[in-house]
């Protein structure tokens, strides 16, 4: 691997069309890092790593490691961390370059304009203690808002059960045999809106690149009561519905990929919600993919609220698709 400190452009953008990956000495920043080399080698990207800090001692892990408060003593530190954090993963792929950028100010912001012409902008899930992990959710969730890109959000290594970002436990719930994190599929979910097309069409490229199987998900529930009797009947149309919604959405990236797709392609609809049918389905995935937005009015709130649900509570990496 080779690494880089990175000096500010003219523009102060990271201008590197790749990978860039917010780091602040956590767990879940070093998880974040560790995902972004790995993707990198798939797709022969080049990373940018960036710790953002701020004067009023954010990240901790700065200002514990700061031998003196003011601004020089905080960047030293800063800079000191992101080393210390890039030296701690292990890059398996030596053609992967590994820039280190560090920047004061509020991190958002920043590696939203860092991220200005990258193709995929990556944060980890968890930061440390209580505090850290409400700013961690604070950045998480305000890049899902906010990024004109891709944005991976990834769970901690402390927040596996078999200490590895991306596992899930012994099998799902339908009890699916234990498989290696590479064997999983890429599991997406669709609702037939454009930015679900979106997600699924960054899905099988996903899955392209990983070697693996594509889960295509759409979840219907039927939210509001019904008489007795009338139920089956209406059921019956939701989920009809459903089938049709889930197989044109797939027909049509089938259309566009000349009437096949590189990867094998598994479609189910479940008659739950959203959120719980793709947390559901992300214990045995290796990777969950969710658009930002739905069809615009309550829908975008719900697919909104779907994404929030998928990046707090997912067991595996969750890509969210502009």
């Amino acid at each position: 691997m080779a690494r880089t400190t990175g000096e500010p452009d003219a523009a102060g953008q990271s201008d590197t069309g790749g990978i860039v990956v917010g780091v602040d000495g956590s767990p879940g920043s070093v998880a974040a890092l560790r995902w972004s080399v790995d993707e990198a080698a798939r797709r022969r990207l080049p990373v940018t790593a960036v710790l953002v800090w701020d004067a009023i001692g954010e990240p901790r892990s700065v200002f514990d490691a700061a031998s003196s408060a003011d601004r020089a003593g905080l960047a030293q530190a800063a800079r000191r961390v992101l080393a210390d954090t890039v030296a701690a993963v292990h890059i398996p792929d030596p053609a992967v370059t590994v820039t280190e950028r560090v920047e004061e100010g509020s991190p958002v912001p920043e590696l939203l304009r860092l991220a200005i012409g990258a193709q995929l902008v990556v944060v980890g899930e968890r930061g440390h203690g209580a505090l850290h992990r409400l700013v961690a959710g604070s950045v998480c969730q305000g890049l899902v808002h906010h990024a004109s890109l891709p944005v991976v959000v990834v769970p901690g290594d402390d927040d596996r059960p078999d200490g590895a970002a991306g596992a899930a436990g012994p099998g799902d719930a339908a009890g699916t045999a234990a498989t290696s994190v590479a064997e999983r599929p890429v599991v997406v979910g669709i609702d037939g809106s454009d930015a679900s097309l979106r997600a699924l069409r960054w899905a099988v490229a996903a899955a392209t690149v990983r070697k693996t199987a594509l889960r295509v998900v759409h979840a219907w529930h039927l939210e509001v009561p019904v008489y007795p009797g009338i139920y089956g009947d209406f059921g019956s149309a939701l989920a009809e519905q459903a089938q049709r919604t889930l197989n044109d959405a797939v027909d049509t990236i089938i259309a566009e990929h000349g009437g096949g797709l590189p990867v094998q392609v598994a479609k189910e609809t479940v008659a739950d919600s959203p959120a719980r049918a793709l947390l559901h389905a992300a214990a045995a995935a290796q990777l969950l993919v969710v658009g930002s937005r739905g069809r615009g009015g309550f829908t975008e709130l719900l697919l909104g609220s779907v994404s929030h649900q998928c990046v707090t509570h997912a067991p595996c990496p969750v890509a969210v698709i502009r």
